[in-house]
């Protein structure tokens, strides 16, 4: 069997300053909680907490997974000719319909666009599939437009919101300040090693 080809994977610090702002957050938010509301307040609260992590853990092991095995799997000039920087609009317009039928929310979606981004794709492509994933998602019209607001509005606010991914796809891909591959803190090794 042959060995697979080498995956890049991008490497960040577990405990970065986005970290130690979210736990300064999380602190401030329960000293709060404990001094306006008490200490029953508090503990409700945290076991709710609890409750939530572990309804979502499940799910982001799974997101996590996919993002991972779609590094492995997808090879990576597959990724470059299709949604790497030479792939133009096309590469966008592929983002964008793929953005737009990822079903989920975001701990599916983020795995695989960090996985894409490893394998390949630029930060253009990256923008729109998020973009069309949050703006133009057909699984969130479906399930909560189309039965809440209507059919008119649902039509409306999809065609208003269809360009967006494309202008910040073209917009991101104009800025030479970013580079998925090469951004700060994002260092790259080969599976296995390197």
């Amino acid at each position: 069997m042959a060995s697979p080809e080498p995956t890049h994977f991008v490497r960040r610090r577990l405990f970065d300053t986005s970290f130690v702002l979210f736990l300064a957050l999380a602190a401030g938010s329960g000293a709060a909680v404990w001094w306006l509301k008490g200490e029953e307040v508090f503990w409700r609260s945290l076991e709710g907490d609890a409750t939530l992590f572990a309804r979502i853990l499940p799910q982001m092991i799974g997101g996590l997974l996919v993002g991972g095995f779609v590094q492995v799997l997808v090879p990576r000039d597959l990724v470059s000719r299709w949604l790497g920087r030479e792939s133009g609009f096309r590469g966008i317009a592929i983002a964008t319909l793929a953005g737009a039928i990822t079903p989920g929310g975001p701990i599916i979606s983020f795995p695989l666009v960090v996985a894409l981004g490893a394998a390949g794709a630029d930060i253009g492509a990256l923008v729109a599939y998020v973009t069309a994933w949050s703006a133009i998602g057909l699984n969130r019209i479906i399930i909560w437009e189309l039965p809440f607001m209507g059919s008119e509005f649902a039509l409306w606010r999809f065609l208003v919101s269809l360009p967006l991914p494309v202008v910040a796809a073209l917009i991101v891909r104009r800025l030479p300040v970013f580079d998925f591959a090469t951004a700060p803190g994002a260092g790259r090794r080969r599976a296995g090693g390197e």
